[in-house]
């Protein structure tokens, strides 16, 4: 067959060579044949080589689609403010920015900050700027055609004067409910300097639910800047402990790491502390309070109180009263008190979610954990003492106002949707106007006060009305001993909450009286000794020397009256 095949025409005989005309039908059924199948072995093998060898190199040629969060500003001050953003490329950016009058008049930029440092998280701090002033921005990451649109703004913070700030909590963003609170501040607040928020964005410290907070609230964050709260959700994983390394890197709090920070505007001052504690979590669990981190913040919050400014509001994620117990969270017992020893204007928390507000010895305390978690019922009574009011599966968010030439702020708690959770999928109803729940005006700052060391009300504790300052040298020693060696141990602690529950009517009884001022002082100068020495030499040298001139004294009395009775004998 085969040198058949290769012999020439004219060798072929009368049947074979009609077989080799172009036009037999036999010829063209092979020729059909061989058009058909050849070239589909052809695309085959042409699919194979682009599988294994074209696609891959493309593939490889071509990097995976760059993830942004759109800017986002913190850490505003009177002539600063820190834009932040994250490229998953690690790229760096510039910002070109301006006043906002600027901007609207002319539509360009007189300012450009180049950053050239290649992480993801980008915190790049604009200085130089105006108090008060709103400013308008934009930033371009490199390797980026496009910048972020449309530009964004900020304001920031005034040297004197009323503003306002907005609080939110437990956004939990990544359940879709966060989005109608925030796009209700944007377009319901004009006026608002900042967002406070305490904490618990979204419910994994995960890349995929923090980009649904940052998509989420963009609306709010391209017009507001935002001071953070760690929450304990910043260190929940899917399966494991998480290091709260998103909220790091999205908020950049303090170089060192550090979670409690403070900040001051016009005059007020903001104390942010850090509840949750790592260390009491089960694996992949929840971190709660404890009162070994509490006290580890004590001190350096009576330091922040300890203040002349003309209010001071506080904000941490879990609260210390909740609708679910009649006492205060022991764990948060030391701050508690320092609230009352130097006392502030009010203190926001998060954590439970729905909306309750506190007046515990005349400070008003506000839970704002309704802006997008599964909401909490509020059992029935009893509630803690100083119950005021509280409302759940309302979305909203706490307006306060701060007049600080008037010595009041007022808070204003804002619903912007109702949420039906029974059904499935939940209805959520957006009031097309949103709804004013609960409005409470208070002070800034006790009436009569200059500083922290006051009871409530105005009343001073009885060594300032004896010593007649705040300020004086024996008032102040005492303060010192209290923070050290009370503040430590429950039994010093209930010792100061008892005191502070005793002594403001006994304080106005002597500060209204110069003889029994006279008189308290004298009494006081003994305790006031004790606690130099120990603050000086320590508690078990002190009590020695106590001991031993006591007994000195004793005996010498002694030896005085027998001299004196022997000598009448």
């Amino acid at each position: 067959m085969s040198t058949r095949r290769n012999r020439p025409v004219e060798s072929l005989n009368a049947v074979e060579r009609p077989l080799m005309n172009a036009r037999h039908p036999l010829f063209l059924s092979r020729q059909s044949n061989f058009l058909s199948a050849k070239p589909c072995g052809y695309l085959l093998a042409l699919i194979f080589f682009c599988l294994f060898f074209i696609i891959p190199v493309i593939a490889e040629a071509q990097p995976e689609a760059v993830v942004y969060w759109a800017p986002w500003v913190t850490k505003t001050t009177t002539t600063s403010a820190t834009v932040n953003w994250y490229g998953s490329n690690s790229t760096a950016g510039n910002i070109e920015y301006d006043t906002s009058s600027y901007y609207i008049a002319n539509g360009s930029f007189r300012h450009t900050k180049i950053n050239e440092t290649t992480v993801a998280y980008q915190h790049v701090q604009l200085t130089g700027l105006e108090p008060n002033t709103s400013y308008t921005y934009w930033v371009r990451p490199s390797g980026s055609l496009n910048q972020f649109t449309p530009p964004r703004t900020f304001r920031t913070m005034p040297v004197s004067g009323p503003f306002t700030f907005i609080v939110i909590s437990d956004t939990h963003a990544q359940l879709g409910r966060f989005k109608h609170v925030a796009d209700a501040i944007a377009a319901n607040e004009t006026d608002v300097l900042f967002i406070l928020d305490g904490g618990d964005y979204t419910g994994h410290d995960s890349n995929d639910e923090w980009i649904q907070y940052f998509v989420a609230g963009d609306n709010m964050l391209k017009k507001f800047a935002i001071f953070n709260t760690v929450g304990n959700h910043e260190y929940h994983n899917s399966t494991a402990d998480a290091p709260a390394v998103h909220y790091h890197g999205a908020f950049d709090i303090l170089p060192n790491g550090a979670l409690n920070h403070s900040f001051d505007c016009a005059g007020i001052r903001f104390v942010i502390l850090a509840s949750p504690d790592p260390l009491t979590a089960l694996p992949g669990g929840d971190p709660h309070t404890s009162l070994a981190l509490a006290l580890s913040q004590a001190p350096w919050l009576r330091d922040q109180l300890d203040n002349n400014m003309l209010g001071t509001f506080t904000i941490h994620h879990h609260p210390i009263w909740d609708f679910d117990r009649t006492t205060l969270n022991p764990d948060l017992q030391p701050w508690e008190t320092l609230y009352h020893a130097y006392p502030i204007s009010a203190t926001f928390a998060g954590h439970t979610h729905n909306y309750q507000r506190y007046s515990v010895k005349g400070i008003p305390y506000f839970v704002v954990g309704n802006a997008g978690g599964n909401f909490s019922d509020l059992t029935p009574p009893p509630y803690a003492e100083g119950w005021v009011t509280g409302e759940t599966r309302q979305l909203g968010y706490l307006r306060v106002t701060v007049d600080p030439a008037n010595n009041t702020a007022t808070a204003t708690e804002i619903f912007v949707a109702s949420v039906d959770d029974t059904v499935v999928p939940e209805v959520i109803n957006v009031y097309p106007t949103p709804i004013t729940y609960d409005t409470l005006t208070f002070l800034l700052k006790p009436t009569g006060s200059s500083s922290g060391g006051v009871g409530s009300g105005g009343n001073c504790f009885i060594a300032t009305a004896a010593f007649g300052s705040y300020f004086d040298p024996s008032v102040k020693i005492l303060r010192d001993f209290r923070d050290k060696f009370l503040f430590t141990n429950h039994i010093g602690q209930s010792f100061v909450n008892w005191y502070y529950k005793v002594s403001p009517p006994l304080a106005d009884l002597i500060s209204s009286r110069e003889i029994i001022k006279t008189i308290v002082r004298i009494l006081l100068l003994p305790t006031v000794g004790f606690a130099y020495l120990c603050l000086k030499v320590g508690v078990l040298p002190t009590l020695l020397v106590f001991f031993f001139t006591a007994a000195f004294i004793y005996l010498g009395l002694r030896r005085f009256y027998r001299y004196r009775y022997a000598s009448h004998v």
